[in-house]
């Protein structure tokens, strides 16, 4: 066999969710939520530097042959080139946080893409090889930064808050894997007839194969020279009906026993497991009487009617005691003690949040589903830990996936939004995972103290003329929902009272609407019953609309750090008393950013519109209070 033919090029493309970017006009905001990442200088927003952070899958090479970051250019300002400059980041940072004031540190490459008027609208692609060479050798992946410091342009890429999959970031990894050579293998077989008693092991009279092995000829026992993780295989022919297993050091391997009832059957039995250097392989008769070891009277040859055959295939499990803790449990008490030792160095977030009967039940799951030759790696607990959880259907934090008809969990989600607020507790969140959900009745959020979060690539699509949400609970959180309609209905996205409710990070816009914004359909993002209290609008994204937010007479509140752009009028203000802080105007303009209606207050927070505009990135402020 040839190099060619051993060789296989293979290819993984990841979808990259965690980007962001940071702004130095809006230096305490996090832009993680944003359908866009920034990079230049732009309007509202300065200087702009784009982070980006990489999960890699795992790879069974240690160098790639190419590793190429495709990028969506989404807008751009400026009619000069723009050099994008690629940049290691040296510091951990999490993405849901970071900000201008706490950004990482970073240092550039010589890695960059020239971006012009001409790619916008198009894909560009970043040869990254070298930084994702370096991560798979051993240092430590912060992922990247992007800079563009000409001072004068911007791009904007795409990131996977926006509801359009084929615009999401993506990393293509390729590479050529070479099958590795087994270090050690063995193949020794028996020909001659042979009586084996009740758990004595088979004498094989012949070597085959041998590296790493040593085996003397008639002997039943087969010496392990390396430790390590093996693969094993034998074949068994008895005159009767009969029954064997494989042994190492005395002690049968779990998973290895094989039998058959027929007489002259021949069987195939097959384990894989961990042994040490040293250690003795037997394939021993578990009959519970002797067992005539022949040939079928057929053929010219002698035959073979036992052999077995033996491979390393990987290294051996780890030798860590806290490990070994886990695989040594009998019991949840055991184990709990086992995965709660810091010395295991397990991530028990969720679990902690378990109540103690449901981490009973994940403590049994990880009993259940451990490998009878035990967990090899701490990652692998982690898994496992993980998927039990998964599997637990905790009333604090309930799951919904479109199309779904499991029971809440995370990895048996319901199928709809309503289920979810049904099932909720109190203070626990709905999970909205990825996907689009079709709305055509209207969902109720009338528990107090919950949260509904979307997942990022979470889709509410409006399919009606009707309200699709309306919040009458008090301590509602709406969080990281995307929200859109096939067609413009006049009906806000989200209508909300009650008290204290927060609508945070969530991006809402209409379809298209031919100009001018005067005929454009009555669409809102968010409207405010009367006298709703207390109510904070953060760090979400409007656009396409009639309005961003509708605020009704009495309402109170803050409204702070959210982008409106390419709206008739971005808040209009009725007699309400929210405060303005820190909100920004994208492209294409607003006609009005912030409208102050008639019957609206002339004392404060309305009192000093030069100082409103200004505390809001110049915001154009129309104003049609009377005296």
């Amino acid at each position: 066999m040839n190099e060619s033919e051993v060789k296989k090029v293979q290819t993984e493309t990841i979808t990259l969710n965690d980007t962001t970017f940071v702004s130095s006009a809006q230096p305490n905001s996090n832009f993680s939520y944003y359908p866009f990442m920034y990079v230049g200088t732009a309007p509202s927003f300065g200087q702009t530097i784009g982070l980006m952070q990489f999960t890699l899958p795992w790879l069974p090479v240690s160098e790639v042959d190419s590793a190429v970051l495709t990028l969506y250019v989404y807008g751009k300002t400026g009619t000069a080139p723009s050099t994008v400059v690629v940049n290691r980041v040296t510091a951990p940072y999490n993405t849901n946080t970071v900000t201008y004031n706490n950004q990482p540190t970073f240092v550039p490459t010589a890695n960059q893409v020239v971006i012009t008027q001409a790619n916008v609208n198009t894909t560009v692609d970043i040869d990254i090889t070298s930084i994702v060479n370096d991560w798979l050798s051993g240092s430590e992946n912060n992922g990247i930064a992007f800079t563009n410091t000409d001072g004068t342009t911007s791009v904007q890429f795409a990131t996977t808050n926006l509801p359009y999959q084929h615009l999401y970031p993506k990393l293509v990894i390729t590479y050529t894997a070479t099958p590795g050579q087994a270090l050690s293998y063995a193949y020794v077989y028996n020909t001659n007839p042979a009586i084996v008693d009740a758990g004595s092991p088979i004498p094989f009279n012949t070597n085959g194969a041998l590296l790493g092995f040593t085996h003397e000829a008639d002997a039943g026992e087969i010496v392990i020279e390396n430790p390590g993780t093996y693969a094993l295989w034998y074949s068994v022919t008895g005159a009767d009906p009969n029954q064997f297993a494989v042994f190492r050091s005395g002690s049968v391997v779990p998973g290895s026993v094989y039998g058959t009832d027929s007489s002259l059957a021949p069987y195939t039995g097959k384990v894989i497991f961990s042994a040490d250097a040293g250690d003795e392989i037997t394939i021993v008769n578990t009959s519970g009487s002797s067992i005539s070891l022949d040939n079928p009277p057929v053929g010219s040859e002698t035959g073979v009617n036992a052999s077995v055959m033996i491979i390393r295939v990987g290294p051996p499990a780890s030798s860590n005691p806290a490990l070994e803790a886990v695989n040594m449990a009998q019991n949840t008490a055991e184990m709990r003690l086992a995965i709660e030792d810091l010395a295991l160095g397990l991530d028990l977030t969720q679990y902690d949040s378990l109540s103690a009967p449901d981490q009973e039940i994940v403590l049994q799951m990880l009993l259940d589903n451990r490998p009878t030759n035990g967990y090899p790696t701490v990652q692998s607990v982690q898994d496992a830990l993980d998927d039990a959880i998964d599997h637990i259907v905790d009333p604090n934090n309930i799951y919904v996936e479109e199309g779904a008809s499991g029971d809440g969990s995370k990895a048996n989600p319901f199928g709809t939004i309503p289920q979810g607020i049904a099932a909720v507790n109190s203070g626990g969140t709905v999970h909205v995972l990825a996907g689009t959900y079709p709305i055509t009745s209207q969902i109720l959020v009338n528990k107090d103290n919950i949260t509904l979060k979307g997942e990022p690539g979470t889709v509410l699509r409006l399919d009606a003329d009707l309200v699709p949400l309306m919040v009458t609970g008090s301590g509602v959180t709406i969080e990281g929902l995307t929200m859109t309609s096939d067609d413009a209905y006049a009906k806000e996205f989200i209508q909300v009272g009650g008290t204290n409710n927060r609508i945070i990070n969530n991006t809402i816009y209409g379809p298209l609407q031919p100009p001018p914004m005067d005929n454009w359909i009555v669409n809102r993002a968010v409207v405010s019953q009367v006298a709703t209290n207390n109510i904070l609008l953060e760090g979400n994204t409007f656009y396409q609309l009639r309005t961003g937010m509708y605020i009704n007479p009495n309402t109170t509140g803050a409204i702070n750090d959210n982008v409106v752009y390419n709206t008739k009028g971005g808040f209009l203000v009725d007699g309400a008393f929210t405060t303005f802080s820190g909100n920004s105007w994208g492209t294409p303009p607003n006609e009005f950013d912030i409208v102050l209606l008639a019957g609206t207050t002339f004392g404060p927070p309305y009192d000093n519109l030069a100082a409103l505009s200004a505390e809001n990135n110049n915001a154009t402020i129309s104003d049609q209070r009377t005296p």
